[in-house]
């Protein structure tokens, strides 16, 4: 009994947690662990979410991964990996809609976007922008730019995740964090590889964009960058 009542302590002080102070008071496995809860109310769901973390990197990856690769890791089961993917489809459908009365023609537009994706205090995180030939938003997917650095996730990896958006063209953004968005060496090794992926795929690069210290910095815009 005491440890029934232990468990259900903790989950409802993770619940406080997040509602205290949202996702940037929790680490990712911990983010993990709290979307676990509802998918698997009498499990404790711990170690499910350290497997998920230590498997795929980021909370992310982990909401973008298929099905069978989700079921591949000891706990989630099909209802975790159903849970998982359905909350993945309502913020991309979120997005999609919350955009849906236009389109991202302007740098403001896309600068507006941009930010969405991004905590004043979140840092090192690329996000992509998946457009239609009528510039709507299609997809975002959002990576720990050090994973495109380093090689963790490959072109190949990142060219099926864009192209099952049946995207026309892509706009790519990354946060400095509080740093002024002027471009440094990696920012230009990640223009690089969207570079060279879309041009291997034929899908045209719109823009890349540097979010950082309150403002913005178009690549495109300022001539940084050949596209």
């Amino acid at each position: 009994m005491n440890g029934k009542n232990a468990h259900a302590g903790h989950r409802e002080r993770m619940r406080k947690r997040f509602l205290d102070s949202g996702q940037e008071g929790l680490f990712d496995h911990e983010l993990l662990e709290l979307l676990m809860f509802y998918a698997r109310p009498v499990v404790n769901t711990n170690g499910i979410a350290h497997a998920l973390a230590d498997e795929f990197g980021n909370t992310a990856k982990v909401l973008s991964a298929g099905s069978d690769m989700l079921m591949s890791v000891k706990g989630v089961g099909e209802a975790g990996a159903a849970f998982l993917k359905l909350m993945y489809d309502f913020g991309t459908d979120y997005l999609r809609n919350s955009h849906s009365s236009e389109t991202l023609l302007s740098n403001e537009q896309l600068f507006t976007c941009i930010a969405e994706q991004f905590s004043d205090s979140s840092s090192d995180i690329c996000t992509i922008l998946c457009l239609s030939s009528k510039y709507e938003l299609l997809r975002v997917v959002t990576v720990p730019t050090g994973d495109i650095l380093t090689g963790r996730i490959s072109p190949r990896e990142m060219a099926a995740i864009i192209l099952r958006s049946n995207a026309s063209s892509v706009c790519a953004g990354i946060n400095h964090g509080y740093r002024i968005p002027v471009p440094d060496d990696r920012d230009y090794a990640t223009v690089h590889f969207f570079g060279e992926l879309l041009s291997a795929v034929g899908i045209s690069f719109r823009d890349f964009i540097i979010a950082g210290g309150g403002s913005f910095f178009s690549m495109r815009g300022s001539g940084a960058f050949t596209f």
